[in-house]
């Protein structure tokens, strides 16, 4: 949690902030050196990542400056670099979605304090830009505190996942009485998808493909399905039906049998449901949550302190790409700009 400062009247409430206070004492601050950052200059393969400086930035009023520890590599941070989602301005361009460090920085009015340890959702497609960078800034309510017992490369993993499983939950509108199922259960998203889902009373079903029930079972669902043939499998452990199913597994249309009628899907991948059938489908767009960033500190109270991490140096970054693309990750995948 930040740490709110005293509330000042007067002059002094121009003078808050780092930035500010140097202004009021009549020191010009001195320009912040260049940042590592992960950049490319067009789209295409992995093989175009590539290490650059670019300004640190400086924080505004209700913005804080992060000394980013890790950056999360995401998939949809590969559709960035593949030309496939919107970025901001141009080139060049920086991807990530998801960053933890410190307040280095803290701007006129701003709730955090330096040294607060925090992580944020950063948006290629906003002016703020990704956050592949050894320093990004960021307005305050996108901002989420990082508790002690977490490490900084497990809470970079933690935003843009928490997000997505908190509007996933929302448009499903899961609640006791309900039975949800989720395939792919076993990812990163899964792992904060189920013990959310549990929080909120669902009875649930993790499905993932054999080899996974340990990691399943370490989640604590209802019932655990590991098959090849996820749809039978998940049919047999409810009984029939269920209420609703959080798709992380992108079957799509294949998945629809297994929902009651008036039942919902959420939807990763843009699929907007069928032509035909009583079933809603909900398609997740994770920026609209960008300035809900006080939500994460439920994700991080529920989240796996041992989550397996592999940490990447930034000339690394096209590795971590590519063992990304190849699938079949139980680990998630940072950058360390420590």
């Amino acid at each position: 949690q930040p740490r709110l400062a005293r509330r000042r009247t007067g002059d002094l409430d121009a003078c808050r902030g780092t930035s500010a206070r140097a202004r009021c004492a009549g020191i010009r601050p001195r320009p912040a050196p260049p940042t590592t950052a992960v950049a490319f200059f067009a789209p295409g393969g992995p093989e175009v990542l590539t290490v650059i400086d670019l300004p640190a930035g400086e924080p505004g009023p209700g913005e804080t400056l992060i000394r980013v520890s890790a950056a999360a590599v995401h998939p949809a941070d590969v559709a960035v670099r593949a030309g496939g989602r919107p970025i901001e301005g141009g080139p060049p361009f920086v991807p990530g979605m998801a960053v933890a460090g410190t307040v280095e920085i803290a701007g006129e009015s701003s709730r955090w304090e330096v040294g607060d340890r925090v992580m944020t959702m950063t948006l290629p497609s906003s002016p703020y830009r990704g956050g592949y960078r050894g320093s990004v800034v960021a307005p305050d309510d996108t901002v989420a505190g990082v508790p002690d017992t977490l490490s900084l490369e497990v809470a970079a993993t933690l935003p843009m996942n928490g997000h997505t499983a908190l509007q996933i939950l929302d448009a499903l509108d899961a609640r006791a009485g309900m039975t949800i199922a989720v395939t792919g259960a076993a990812g990163a998203l899964g792992s904060l998808v189920v013990p959310l889902a549990l929080a909120r009373g669902a009875r649930v079903i993790a499905a993932a493909r054999p080899g996974d029930r340990e990691r399943l079972a370490e989640l604590g669902p209802d019932v655990v399905v590991c098959a090849d043939d996820l749809i039978a499998g998940i049919l047999t452990a409810a009984g029939g039906t269920v209420d609703a199913v959080v798709d992380l597994a992108v079957l799509d249309a294949d998945i629809v049998p297994i929902v009651r009628p008036g039942g919902r899907i959420a939807s990763l991948r843009g699929w907007r449901g069928p032509e035909a059938g009583d079933v809603t489908v909900h398609a997740v767009a994770v920026p609209r949550e960008w300035h809900r960033g006080g939500r994460l500190d439920a994700v991080a109270r529920i989240a796996a302190r041992d989550r397996p991490v592999e940490v990447f140096a930034p000339h690394d970054a096209a590795r971590a790409h590519r063992l990304l693309q190849a699938g079949g990750l139980r680990r998630s995948l940072v950058l360390s700009f420590a």
